[in-house]
Order: structure tokens, then sequence, then C-alpha cells
């Protein structure tokens, strides 16, 4: 989860976006950004594709952070 959180933290980063600002644009809640930034949740496939957009990520980009997303998934579940 750790690496999944250090990957989105860099992207927002680069985007320039706040945690805030990520959040509206996904359209999910700000602790959600936070909790997946601090490796603290598991987030689902729909939450990362909706993260991918609003950072307006490339497809090779977007693939490695579904693929990230897989990884933790089947690592630890799903926070429920």
């Amino acid at each position: 989860m750790k690496v999944l959180g250090a990957r989105l933290r860099a992207l927002r980063a680069e985007a320039g976006l706040s945690g805030a600002a990520l959040a509206q644009g996904a359209g999910v809640g700000q602790p959600t950004v936070s909790k997946v930034g601090n490796g603290r949740m598991v987030p689902s496939s729909d939450v990362l594709e909706r993260l991918a957009r609003a950072l307006l990520l490339d497809e090779a980009t977007s693939r490695e952070m579904r693929d990230l997303g897989l990884t933790v998934e089947t690592s630890y579940g799903r926070a429920q």
C-alpha cells in the first residue's frame, strides 16, 4: 500500500494539486485521497480510475496505477 500511496502523492505533486483539489476533481472525499496517499486504504478500481482521470494521466501511467492497485488488493484485501 505504501508504494501505491507514494506514487499517488508524487503524481499529485507533479500535477500541482492539493489533496482537496484532487478529491474534488475525482469526485471522491478528501479523506479518501489522504488515506490512499498515506497507505492506509486499499482503493477500489473505480476510485483509482477517478484519480487517474483527475490527474490527467496518460495510458501508461494509468495502467501503472491500476497494476499497483491490483497488487495491493491481492496482498491486503479491501478495506471494509
